[in-house]
């Protein structure tokens, strides 16, 4: 082990040991269906960037950061603008689901670059977040599905599909010249 590596693990055990918990594992309250909600809602938009960076794709690197920031930015502005009650009774923030338009917002920015491969199952874990949201009483269903549909509109707007000229079907939309266009090579 290098010295690097050791010095890494160290200050990691330092910040777990100080109360650090972005999972909220040591809150007995939740469950591991909210758990694993939580794990994917950032493992999923990681994916897709640390894939930019094993492909050395850098013009995916910046769609993917118009992507997620813009995706969030008009998620957060809508939850502080709207500020709608939880299910679960606590006060505010709850529509859209910002956990579940993080998760989209990788879900969508993987299927639209790398093609369904990666993005179906990716698309399926994020439908997972929001689900996990809905179970946790964290949100109504209405408030997973406008935060999906922000991240998925944003992800049109922004991402390119990386091999285009590759695929066997293609599904491009225009809304601004009001165009939708599907195509098969067969």
């Amino acid at each position: 082990m290098t010295l690097k590596s050791t010095i890494i693990l160290f200050l990691f055990g330092v910040v777990l040991s100080s109360g650090f918990d972005p999972l909220y594992l040591n809150d007995k309250d939740r469950t591991s269906i909210e758990r694993a909600g939580d794990f994917f809602q950032i493992a999923i938009p990681l994916s897709g960037l640390g894939y930019t960076y094993h492909s050395n794709d850098i013009v995916g690197r910046k769609q993917f950061w118009k992507t997620y920031l813009s995706s969030l930015s008009l998620t957060y502005l809508l939850k502080y603008t709207i500020n709608k009650k939880r299910p679960n009774g606590d006060c505010c923030e709850s529509f859209p689901s910002g956990h579940t338009s993080a998760a989209f917002a990788g879900a969508m920015f993987i299927n639209n670059r790398y093609g369904v491969k990666f993005g179906i199952p990716s698309i399926l874990l994020a439908s997972f977040v929001g689900y996990s949201r809905v179970y946790a009483k964290k949100h109504y269903w209405e408030d997973v599905l406008s935060g999906a549909l922000i991240s998925v509109i944003s992800s049109i707007f922004y991402t390119t599909n990386r091999n285009a000229n590759n695929q066997n079907v293609s599904f491009l939309f225009h809304p601004l010249n009001n165009q939708i266009l599907i195509s098969f090579k067969i």
